[in-house]
């Protein structure tokens, strides 16, 4: 048979562990291994499945075989010339390259990666000139080069930087705009700066960017069916005490997963390690959790990242937008781990929200299964939330999903239509495990934004000024507050002037918020809990 013949049979049984299947698997992987490795969109299908086998093995044979076809597959890629291997840019397979846009602070991490060559590919749709971005950072008697009104190429020779030095000099010349950030971001993306990443070797590869395991989990099954309620209350192990070097790995293997995948995600790109928390769960799932520096923390909320890991593999990425007892979440898996134990994962992922925060109320919005995104429609992917408790928040979209879930229990393989499926999109989906809905941090911004207009005639900067006043002479020993700390007594007095809390234990409760936010995701957390309650 053809390579593409037996790679569409290994395929429908990929996730399949009967012992039929397990010798299937085996032999199927033996035969691919005895055929040339075609340079076309098979090879990307075929690189794929064998990062789902060796997620989900079956057996040591079937993980050996599937590890021998990538080493196979990256020494391939390695003598293969420069040419054909731009037909597999932006892959992420074995010494592709990856072109992007990235931010600053992400690219002055990759940097240091000795795994990588990073260089300018071209500046394309800027919204914001080199010379304009210039003007902010270059010394003062330079800054008339700046304004002479050169094209990018003119301005570089202009500084007299060589090609090979341009990407550094620009990494330099925006960490001046470090101490304010917004403002970094809003030049430096403006540039819409395209860099090239050239890998060294395969470490830089969705193949072997992964992390150390003490060993392999082994399906016996593809688990579809689970109490998730016992899973979500089911405590949680301590975090897993981690090494320096494996720290570091961890980290490492979390930004270059998006790297390689050509996005970014705040709490990636600006993560606090302090916040970081590794949990190692059931059927080879690991969970990483982590939160924001605190130059770039949300008011009030806290947006926590996270990786799953299956196997070692990173198999999923999202987040958290976590406010008291309520989150609003997202998951987003991995195309090669998709077949695999998709609900299970999103149940692991809830469990260790609801536990390390102390979460109850769980919010998706539309996008995840369907808004804007036609493959949410096509997979049904509404349904995917539904089977796990969310439902839809508005009252009559509730309804009609009672009654499609009804006709599709009924069987006759009834499937709820495309117009349907997008009419769900309308609402928001929730799962609610605790007694009322939480406070959302909206409502909280729109009696602030009431506060200010009734009581101070909508001049913020008295409003602001008079609260953190107020709010600074009800504490009793007063601490000298950071920059950070400072930012946050603004929110904080904000926030109980228009909630009205005013009693001494509220007002202690959020004194102690102001001084652990910017360093401290959960005793914050553990606080507004505290103090909603």
């Amino acid at each position: 048979m053809t390579f593409k013949k037996i790679l569409a049979q290994l395929k429908v049984i990929s996730n399949k562990y009967d012992l039929i299947s397990n010798e299937n698997k085996i032999n199927l992987l033996s035969q691919l291994g005895d055929k040339t490795i075609p340079l076309n969109r098979s090879l990307i299908e075929y690189h794929n499945l064998l990062l789902f086998i060796i997620a989900h093995p079956s057996n040591v044979q079937t993980l050996n075989l599937a590890e021998s076809e990538l080493k196979r597959l990256a020494a391939t890629f390695k003598k293969t010339s420069k040419k054909e291997l731009l037909k597999f840019e932006n892959s992420g397979l074995p010494f592709t390259k990856t072109l992007s846009v990235f931010s600053h602070d992400l690219l002055k991490w990759l940097y240091e990666n000795k795994h990588i060559s990073l260089s300018i590919d071209s500046f394309y749709n800027s919204t914001i000139s080199l010379n304009d971005a210039l003007q902010c950072t270059l010394p003062s008697l330079e800054k008339e080069i700046a304004g002479i009104g050169y094209n990018t190429n003119e301005l570089f020779k202009a500084l007299k930087l060589r090609k090979e030095e341009r990407f550094f000099f620009l990494i330099k010349e925006f960490e001046k705009l470090n101490g304010q950030p917004f403002i970094k971001d809003y030049f430096f993306n403006g540039l819409s700066m395209y860099v090239k990443l050239q890998p060294a070797n395969a470490k830089f590869s969705k193949a072997y960017n992964r992390i150390a395991i003490t060993g392999h989990y082994f399906h016996s099954d593809n688990l579809k069916q689970f109490n998730q309620v016992e899973l979500l209350n089911r405590k949680l192990p301590a975090q897993k005490g981690m090494s320096k070097p494996f720290f570091k790995e961890v980290i490492d293997v979390i930004k270059n997963s998006l790297t390689l995948l050509q996005r970014e995600t705040d709490p990636v790109t600006y993560m606090d390690v302090r916040s970081f928390r590794l949990y190692e769960l059931e059927r080879g799932i690991s969970i990483a959790i982590y939160g924001m520096t605190a130059d770039r923390q949300l008011p009030l909320e806290s947006y926590v990242g996270y990786t799953l890991f299956k196997n070692g593999l990173p198999a999923a990425y999202g987040g958290g937008w976590v406010f008291g007892k309520r989150t609003l979440f997202g998951i987003n898996i991995f195309e090669p781990y998709r077949g695999g134990e998709s609900g299970y994962m999103m149940c692991q992922l809830l469990r260790v929200y609801r536990q390390a925060f102390a979460v109850d109320y769980f919010e998706v919005e539309p996008y995840q299964y369907g808004l804007g995104n036609p493959e949410g429609i096509s997979s049904g992917a509404y349904w995917f939330y539904y089977r796990f408790g969310f439902r839809s928040l508005d009252k009559e979209l509730n309804q009609l999903s009672l009654n499609e879930f009804e006709k599709i229990q009924a069987g006759k393989g009834y499937r709820s239509s495309a117009e349907t499926l997008t009419r769900f999109t309308e609402s928001n989906v929730a799962l609610k495990m605790g007694k009322t809905i939480p406070l959302t941090v909206a409502e909280v911004r729109e009696k602030v934004t009431d506060l200010i207009s009734k009581k101070h005639n909508g001049n913020r900067i008295e409003a602001e000024k008079d609260l953190m006043e107020n709010f600074l002479k009800k504490i009793s020993k007063q601490r000298v507050l950071s920059k950070e700390q400072k930012k946050v007594l603004s929110e904080i007095a904000f926030f109980g002037e228009a909630m009205k809390f005013s009693s001494p234990t509220k007002i202690k409760v959020m004194h102690e918020m102001i001084l652990a936010k910017p360093f401290d995701l959960y005793k914050y957390q553990e606080l507004l809990v505290k103090l909603l309650n």
